[in-house]
Order: structure tokens, then sequence, then C-alpha cells
């Protein structure tokens, strides 16, 4: 009899347990990347020809199906739509969690927003490593390096000039120059002079080409190097391009624009030095860097990282885990292998089905009711037998 008002009692204690985890997962259902849980029940006692001694939580089961994926617009977010978690570096201590909410701080370290914990990148030896964007704030320019003429000198025409060439140099500088066509019809039929001039109207270089009857230049000739200098008195070489035999599509020389010539700039590559302008994910979890020059970087990338043994986890606080053995961790990247690529601008809520954790109150509410039940009748046993003792 006072064992199963004892038994009446572990199964209250039980069912009261239960109910705080159900009223936790309820808490969290609208928590980006909480995982529900689940309360498991385990008999006491119970020896061979003898009633259990009641019941206990023996502890809790994780949900790691996915959630729903909600759209935020931040560039920062990310959702993981498989398998897999975030690694977390705090110092030594490695965390994992499928919140994907992610900020730069002023170290220009990517952290999460909710821990202040370093999100884990993999450098290439797939290894966890911090995500820095210190040494990628500038992207170094690119010189010119080569330069194509397009359009038509004409035969009737004695100077053409292209007023602004713009190149780069090694240093990133910008440098205007202008390039001058001068006819020498005079003393070279079909051979034109071509001059680089600085902005003061100095001239840098000097070359030739000959044209051939069908009005493209002559074997030998519409290719030149120019040696485009920088403050410190250091060249580069920049091909120049003005044609060759037979190819129409550069620059030529016919009467068929009249006296008139036309010739331009097709195409000049080099760019200066780009400041980073904008920092986002893609769904591979690269770090996609732009910069002011155009330049666009992909120097990094997220670390995705799954356990062939679930069963190591084990919440942390919130909505971090840990994990009591890495044996069966297996470190990747988004959409390789087991893993699926994520959603970008995006973060995955919690997994908790409500309509679940309803059902599991009701059967919570009755078996508490049940179990009250029992401390009753126990309580009026006893009183019944203290009255037919008269307390002896």
């Amino acid at each position: 009899m006072l064992q199963a008002f004892y038994t009446g009692l572990s199964g209250l204690n039980s069912y009261s347990q239960n109910l705080d985890n159900v009223s936790n997962n309820i808490a969290n259902m609208n928590t980006a990347g909480y995982r529900g849980t689940d309360s498991f029940y385990q008999a006491l006692g119970g020896d061979s020809g003898k009633p259990g001694l009641g019941s206990q939580i023996s502890g809790l089961g994780y949900r790691f199906s996915v959630g729903d994926i909600r759209q935020t617009g931040n560039d920062f977010d990310l959702a993981i739509t498989g398998t897999g978690f975030f690694a977390l570096l705090d110092n030594d201590q490695v965390f994992y969690t499928r919140t994907g909410q992610f900020e730069f701080n002023e170290d220009n370290v990517l952290v999460d927003k909710n821990t202040g914990f370093k999100v884990a990148g993999i450098d290439s030896d797939g290894q966890l490593s911090e995500i820095n964007l210190s040494s990628y704030l500038a992207i170094k320019p690119t010189a010119t390096s080569k330069l194509t003429l397009t359009g038509n000198l004409s035969p009737l025409d004695d100077v053409h000039q292209i007023s602004s060439a713009k190149m780069i140099n090694a240093l990133g500088e910008e440098v205007d120059l202008s390039i001058k066509f001068t006819n020498e019809k005079a003393t070279f039929p079909n051979q034109w002079k071509i001059e680089i001039l600085d902005d003061t109207g100095n001239v840098l270089h000097t070359d030739s080409v000959k044209f051939g009857p069908d009005g493209t230049p002559e074997v030998g000739s519409g290719k030149f190097i120019f040696n485009l200098a920088d403050s410190t008195g250091s060249t580069t070489p920049v091909n120049i391009t003005v044609g060759t035999i037979g190819d129409f599509s550069a620059v030529t020389q016919t009467s068929a624009t009249g006296s008139d010539s036309n010739v331009s700039l097709h195409a000049v590559d080099g760019k200066g030095i780009g400041q980073l302008l904008k920092r986002s994910f893609d769904s591979e979890g690269k770090i996609t860097l732009n910069y002011s020059n155009g330049d666009k970087s992909t120097p990094l990338t997220i670390a995705m990282v799954d356990f062939d043994d679930i069963r190591t986890l084990e919440v942390d606080s919130g909505t971090l885990f840990k994990a009591n053995d890495t044996q069966s961790r297996v470190v990747g990247k988004a959409g390789e292998g087991r893993f699926k690529q994520f959603a970008t601008s995006s973060i995955e809520m919690s997994n908790v089905d409500l309509s679940q954790e309803f059902a599991d109150m009701l059967v919570i509410q009755r078996g508490y009711q049940a179990s009250s039940r029992i401390l009753n009748v126990a309580n009026q046993m006893i009183e019944q037998l203290y009255e037919n003792t008269r307390g002896r």
C-alpha cells in the first residue's frame, strides 16, 4: 500500500518532467534551428515475482528532421536543406548547430549572431578553421596586357587619333594615353605611322602598320608591344593588335568610309585596385566577395559537419550541440557527398510539430490523472486502515 503511494508519486514526477519537455518544445516552435526533443520513460524495479517501483525519465531523444525553410533576405543567413550541422569554434571547443544566422564582427571574422562563436570554414586540408576576411578587404590590380583596335583607316585621310586610351599599370594606376595614326602615303604607300602619346602630347612609342591589297595588314605588320610605365619607373609590356592579314574584323584600310577614319578601341584588359564592396554566400557555402573594380572572388567556404553515429550529439544549451565522440564526424562542403546545398538568404525554423505536442500533452494529462488517482486511493486505504485499528 505504501509502495503504491510512492509508485504513483514517481508517475507524477515522470509526467511532470515530460510536460516540461513538451512545454519547452512549444515555446521554441519559432526558434530558428531548434530541434524538438522526446522524453523516454524507464521502469524502476520489477524483480522476478515482485511488482515494479514506478517510472522515471531515462533521457531525451532529439528529432533531426529538417524544419521549414523561411526566406529572410539577409545575405548572411543560410539554411541547411538536408542532414548536417554548422560548426562553431570557441577557443578549443567545437559546437554544432542548425541555426544559420551569421554576421561579420569588427575583426572581419564570420561569427554566429546568437553566441558570438566563430563559424568554421574548411581549409585546403579539409580541416575546420575560422573564416577571416582581413586579408581580402582589397584585391590587387591587374595590369593591362593587351589592347585590340577595330575600325577603318581611310586612305584619303591624313591623320586619325583616338583621344583616350585608358590603361592600368602594374601599380593599379590608371594611365590615360592617346593613339595617333599618321598616313605616310607620300613616302610609304599604304603605311600608317602609329604613335602612343601621354596626356601632355609626348611620344612614348612609335611603330607602323602596312596594309596589303585586300585592305588588311601585311604579314609581319599590325602587332607590336608597348611598355607601359608606372610611377616607380617599372614597365609592363602591352600587346597591341591593329590587325592581321585576312582579318576584316580588326583594322582595315579602305575608302568605304570616304575620307573619314573610324578606328576605335575594341578591348582593353586590366583592372585597378579593388576595394571590397559586398559579401554574400552562395548555395555551396562559398563566401562571394565583390570588389569595386568589378572583380569577384570566392576564397573561403563554410564547412558542413555530420555524424555517422548521431547519438554522440547532446544539447549543450539552446540550439547548440556538442559531440562526446568525434570518431564518426564527417567534415565536408555543401553540395558534395552526403551534404545538400544551402538555401541562401534563408533560415531553417524549428522542426517542432505542434499537433504532435498537443497529442503528447493529452497522453501526459491522462497519465498524470491516473497517477494522482493512485495516490488518492492509497491515501484512502491508509486512512481506512488507521480507522480500523484506531491508531493501534
